[in-house]
């Protein structure tokens, strides 16, 4: 420690222990009040018994490793606390996972009840290889009271039948039709021709069918 000549004339002359560890701190030697006036103490002793000794470097090295393994010691603890801690997490989210497994599926709308039990009935009836008449006159009948006869007596297959056969003819007469009109005219043109198709089929009494139709061919262009 090379300003340790000054500092031992700063306590011949009597200056406070305080202000010198400030001015040891300030000079890069970090040294605590305790430490201090242990050296003081020393340095008085060894002047009176007349030789000079290192007295404060050994005191300083020890300080600095003690901080040192201090600083060490409370990285490790930090570093295992955090350790612990996600390990509890990790546990915790594991054991709600298992939970969700293992737990009754709940209802969100009395409606999911009603698509299940519709679903198990379409496989039940998947698997059956015969169907009484009976059954099959009863099911028209709920169709026409559900559709309130809208579908006209159609099935399902035999309306889509019907939507494909006009699609074809409509995208011919349309594919003619738009040769003889600007081009900046054909979107205002296929929208015209979309509600005078719509007012078509409900003149027919298939207006209702016909917008199932549309909301089904519009949920699959967007699935």
């Amino acid at each position: 420690m090379e300003e340790r000549p000054f500092l031992d004339n700063m306590i011949d002359n009597e200056t406070p222990a305080k202000e010198l560890v400030a001015w040891c701190n300030d000079n890069g030697f970090p040294i605590s009040l305790p430490t201090m006036y242990s050296y003081m103490k020393r340095r008085s002793e060894a002047i009176a018994n007349g030789f000079t000794m290192e007295l404060l470097q050994p005191k300083l090295h020890e300080e600095s490793m003690e901080r040192k393994m201090d600083g060490m010691k409370k990285a490790y603890t930090k570093a295992h606390q955090q350790r612990k801690e996600k390990r509890a997490q990790t546990k915790v989210k594991i054991n709600q996972e298992l939970a969700d497994q293992e737990s009754a599926k709940r209802i969100r709308h009395d409606m999911e009840l009603l698509d299940e039990v519709i679903q198990k009935g379409f496989e039940t009836l998947s698997m059956m290889e015969v169907i009484s008449p009976v059954t099959a006159i009863k099911a028209i009948e709920m169709k026409h009271k559900l559709t309130n006869g809208s579908a006209g007596g159609y099935t399902h297959y035999g309306l889509e039948e019907i939507k494909l056969r006009e699609a074809a003819r409509e995208q011919a007469v349309v594919a003619v039709i738009l040769e003889f009109i600007p081009v900046e005219h054909h979107e205002v043109v296929m929208k015209r021709m979309e509600d005078v198709t719509r007012e078509y089929y409900r003149s027919i009494g298939l207006g209702e069918a016909y917008g199932q139709m549309e909301a089904r061919e519009a949920m699959e262009n967007h699935s």
